[in-house]
């Protein structure tokens, strides 16, 4: 096999691994699907110490598999912890209840330490790898080494998006891992040991996982009840029940309790999972649904095993996509919109602590289906309230949008416990049953609370702050982090170089905050989030091949590029195109979100084309990347738009380091 060849395939594996990592770790250990960025910040903690240590005469990918092998029995180990969370965490984990787990292990641990254990065994599993990669990068001019550095990346992406695509289970990602492990090792006295190694891991994570159901965004498990209802499971936790209504009235009687005073001819029901809200509008006489679910397995479980079998019904139209990018489309008038009891279990993307749902719940969102509502509509939402301050910033945000036209009830736990009702209909209904205004509660508004938005979309932090579950959380892998830099990076005989530390702290930034607004206006959608990801190494390769071609010999000029890239950014926020068009909102944002990462791309390779070391200053960007995710949690205080700030102090802090050089040669 050549070196190209090689290259690019340990680069292939890399991403690979690194996606297929963020997806199977969380679905077999508790509570860490709200932390899966930690997971994307290990791989690349690993891959960045594993160049750092390329000029070692040690070859770690030949123990490769052996080390993979650990990694995975390790995380296999850790399902059969019980993860606790702290109850002062200031954040809300849907994972408190011991009775929210479909099994519940004996063993505890608190977040902290499992979290740890996570970070420390990913980012060793990715050393290798790293250094693998930084090895065969020497062979080759820099900028071509990193050229087809991104291409194998690209390649890795797009077949993890593939799997996704096909709902493929997690054996067949690590199965085209293997194959691809078994071709890039030496064929030398280990390969025979190696490959039964990896076929040992194939085998046990399809043992382990025969009752798994992969939908696009996490592990589902069911649960069938005596009473023909079944209950869904995503990544071990309690997400919703497909409800049995013939036999649990109860259930039927809190479903169907809006029904009694609104007869809505066209509804549309935001997160129809599994179709209870579908059954209810039925049963009321609705004629026309729209169910919205973002998750494809999901609506096939209801189809299959709802009792009643709502999704059936000629009346319902399915629409598999994010609920945000709906309501952007539609321009349907409803007279009922229904969210569900919507939660994800997980967040938005890799590189972001978002939770996908967020942007459900924001002011913004409340906007659009104020909207989409017709002159009688009634917007109803329904939510299972953990907490008070949840509670009054949901309530806070109904009304900050529908002002005195809103009300809400309070019920028992069961399934969800509260029900908000607003719209334009409200009052009308209000005067025609006055058995209704006995049965709703007026929103006080003394309260004060953060109202969530498009820019500050956390739902579940209880104040403008880093979370002391999160600063505990970051501290810990701060220094874990630190303990690695120094144990295994040349630090004792040169140094990481800072220029390329500081551009990996502001691209990280910038790639997250693309995620984020892209995922805003397009929808949170898996393939949104591949797009984008494909998007940025594509514009990466195509600023590697014009300097390349042109030979810039000063980067100085594409900084001012980045800057006034990112200062449009920031004073016109691409939410602002919400309203456009398609074709035209996809032009627009894909220009002004790519602007300043093709900038940043330039940078980095008109420098990193006279590199005199590329593994180390490649593995020093991924360090950098790594403090970068570190400093994404400060958009929990201040809002996402500030990550803009935030990354051109850290480009410009690298410009500064460019200014005081002499000569290029001393920061590389």
């Amino acid at each position: 096999m050549s070196n190209k060849n090689k290259l690019v395939l340990v680069s292939f594996l890399s991403l690979f691994l690194e996606l297929s990592f963020i997806r199977w770790i969380p679905a077999h250990v508790f509570s860490v699907a709200f932390f899966s960025n930690i997971i994307l910040i290990s791989s690349f903690l690993g891959l960045g110490l594993g160049m750092l240590l390329s000029k070692k005469s040690c070859d770690l990918f030949r123990a490769f598999s052996v080390i993979l092998g650990c990694g995975v029995l390790l995380i296999l180990a850790l399902q059969y912890i019980f993860v606790s969370i702290p109850k002062d965490a200031q954040t809300w984990l849907w994972t408190y209840y011991e009775g929210n787990r479909l099994h519940l292990p004996t063993l505890k641990l608190p977040i902290i330490a499992v979290l740890g254990i996570i970070f420390f065994i990913n980012t060793f599993v990715f050393v290798p790898l790293g250094q693998r990669i930084g090895k065969s990068m020497d062979e080759f001019t820099p900028l071509e080494g990193y050229t087809l550095n991104i291409a194998g990346s690209l390649l890795g992406v797009i077949c993890f998006a593939l799997f996704s695509f096909f709902n493929a289970p997690a054996y067949a990602w690590f199965l085209a891992a293997a194959l691809i492990i078994t071709m890039a090792l030496y064929r030398g006295r280990g390969f025979i040991i190696s490959v039964f190694i990896l076929a040992g891991i194939v085998l046990l994570i399809w043992i382990n996982e025969k009752d798994m159901h992969w939908s696009p965004y996490y592990s589902i498990q069911l649960k069938k009840h005596e009473d023909k209802s079944v209950s869904l499971y995503v990544n071990q936790s309690f997400h919703q029940k497909a409800v049995n209504f013939d036999r649990d009235m109860p259930a039927a009687g809190k479903y169907s309790f809006p029904y009694k005073w609104i007869r809505p001819e066209k509804v549309l029901i935001i997160g129809s999972g599994t179709g209870n809200d579908i059954w209810a509008a039925l049963e009321a006489g609705a004629e026309s649904i729209d169910a919205v679910e973002i998750d494809p397995v999901i609506v096939e479980l209801g189809r299959s095993h709802h009792p009643q079998q709502p999704y059936d019904s000629d009346k319902v139209r399915v629409f598999t996509d994010d609920a945000r990018s709906f309501m952007h489309k539609a321009s349907a008038k409803y007279d009922m919109i229904v969210y569900g009891t919507l939660d994800s279990h997980a967040v938005l993307s890799a590189t972001s602590s978002v939770r996908l749902d967020n942007y459900v719940y924001t002011r913004e969102a409340m906007e659009e289906s104020k909207r989409l509502l017709s002159p009688d509509g009634i917007m109803l939402l329904l939510f299972s309230v953990p907490t008070e301050w949840i509670k009054s910033r949901l309530l806070e945000t109904v009304k900050t949008v529908f002002k005195d036209e809103a009300r809400y009830a309070l019920t028992d736990p069961y399934l969800f416990n509260m029900m908000v009702f607003a719209g334009p209909g409200l009052k009308s209904a209000l005067l025609e049953r006055p058995d209704l205004a006995s049965a709703l509660l007026r929103i006080s508004g003394e309260t004060r609370v953060d109202v969530p938005t498009d820019d500050w979309p956390y739902l579940y932090l209880e104040k403008r702050a880093i979370p002391r579950l999160y600063i505990a959380a970051l501290l810990m892998l701060v220094c874990i982090s630190i303990a690695f830099i120094f144990m295994l990076s040349p630090l004792k005989g040169g140094r990481v170089n800072v220029f390329f530390l500081l551009l990996g702290c502001g691209f990280l930034l910038l790639e997250t905050k693309s995620v984020t607004t892209m995922s805003l206006l397009f929808g949170s959608t898996w393939i949104v989030n591949a797009v984008v990801f494909s998007a940025i190494l594509f514009i990466a390769l195509a600023a590697n091949f014009i300097v390349i071609k042109k030979q810039p010999k000063d980067a100085r000029l594409f900084f001012v590029g980045l800057g006034f890239s990112l200062a449009i950014s920031y004073f016109f926020p691409l939410s602002n195109l919400l309203g456009l068009g398609f074709p035209v909102k996809a032009f627009a944002a894909g220009f002004l979100a790519g602007l300043p990462i093709f900038f940043a791309a330039m940078i980095f390779a008109t420098v990193f084309r006279r590199v005199k070391y590329p593994g180390i200053a490649l593995g020093s960007n991924l360090i950098g990347a790594v403090a970068g995710g570190f400093c994404e949690y400060a958009s929990m205080i201040s809002g996402l738009n500030f990550l803009y700030i935030l990354a051109l102090v850290f480009y410009f802090s690298a410009l500064a380091v460019l200014f005081r050089s002499n000569k290029l040669e001393v920061i590389v």
